[in-house]
């Protein structure tokens, strides 16, 4: 394989070869061909420089009206679909138009489609992402990093890591005791979208008995500020952060990560989180995470007492919880790079289940 063809449904900035998007996940994924000759990425362009920033010497943007000109190198290489969206279907159905053979189409589903389009849109959302589904896993071979994925029964399970060396720097110095007479510091770190339950997550703060602060880092924050929130001095709200060695700093300065989406598939957070010793809170609708990640994991109820409980039980425990999640072993981004490789360099039966 010297060459790929990637479709994404984010909007990308270009100058020159610096690109320029919202979601580094996107970039990750890419960089898991920065080896090959040449990558076509198939996707909308952006006016506005996004804040992560990536240059990428081999990649080449196409917009949706040049593909039929591309057809016949189309037919002859991969091509690799990451996500399902009415944008990334639309392109999908132009390619099964012009004949590109299964084995050569692939679907990466970085979470549950379903879920999110039932959350955002109600029941209707739900049946149109399960039309589009139906329709493009008879074309496309389908893998997922998550088995929980609705409509996908037995797909191939790849784990996406973002997770560098860097991540794992003076990690033990982090295994010490809390200082109970300090406020808990707790942090959500994510996109402020309503699936991801950060207005529960507020709400629930509020009515919390226990001493806490509240740290949240997200982009499209203006969301909150049309929702008048925060009401409390107690809730810090940051804008989204690209670079890693600030990252890492917010997860230094924090006791308790804390989770409170109604669907994930395999978030990278969590990896984050544990990487610097992190416990993580999950509330019950993700409670299968648990079984991803062995120790640093604490699921409650989302409600006031079970969080307290939750927390109460971490901070007894500090230490002992620290040193467990030292253990865990956690994927790394090469390790993920290697996977990805795997999966697109080797040949499929157009008859196999998905």
């Amino acid at each position: 394989m010297d060459e790929i063809f990637i479709i994404s449904n984010d909007r990308f900035h270009v100058n020159k070869k610096n690109f320029f998007n919202s979601n580094k996940n996107t970039f990750t994924i890419i960089s898991c061909f920065k080896k090959l000759k040449k990558i076509y990425l198939i996707a909308r362009t952006s006016r506005q420089r996004e804040k992560f920033r990536n240059k990428i010497s081999n990649l080449k943007l196409v917009n949706i009206s040049k593909i039929y000109r591309l057809r016949e190198k189309i037919k002859e290489k991969k091509t690799l679909m990451i996500s399902l969206t009415p944008y990334n279907f639309l392109v999908a159905c132009i390619f099964i138009f012009m004949g590109v053979k299964k084995s050569n189409l692939f679907l990466f589903l970085r979470s549950d489609g379903y879920k999110e389009y039932s959350i955002k849109y109600g029941k209707l959302g739900g049946f149109f992402y399960y039309v589009m589904l139906s329709l493009v896993k008879k074309r496309f071979n389908i893998f997922t990093c998550s088995a929980s994925i609705k409509g996908v029964a037995n797909s191939r399970i790849i784990y996406p890591s973002e997770i560098t060396k860097r991540w794992l720097i003076n990690r033990k110095k982090k295994i010490k005791k809390i200082n109970s007479k300090n406020p808990i510091k707790l942090l959500y770190l994510g996109r402020l979208r309503k699936e991801k339950g950060f207005i529960d997550l507020i709400k629930i703060f509020n009515n919390l008995k226990i001493n806490c602060n509240l740290t949240i880092v997200g982009n499209d924050f203006e969301f909150l500020k049309k929702k008048n929130y925060p009401k409390n001095s107690n809730i810090k709200i940051f804008g989204q952060v690209s670079s890693e060695k600030k990252l890492i700093k917010f997860y230094d300065n924090s006791d308790i990560f804390i989770l409170p989406s109604y669907t994930e598939a395999y978030p990278q957070v969590i990896l984050e989180s544990l990487a610097r010793l992190k416990p993580v809170i999950i509330f019950e609708e993700i409670s299968f995470l648990k079984s991803k990640f062995r120790r640093g994991l604490f699921c409650c109820y989302r409600n006031q007492i079970s969080l307290e409980k939750t927390i109460k039980k971490i901070i007894d425990n500090y230490e002992e919880i620290k040193i467990s999640i030292y253990e865990n072993k956690l994927y790394l981004l090469k390790d993920f790079q290697i996977q990805m490789n795997n999966i697109l360099n080797k040949k499929f039966d157009d008859t196999s289940k998905t």
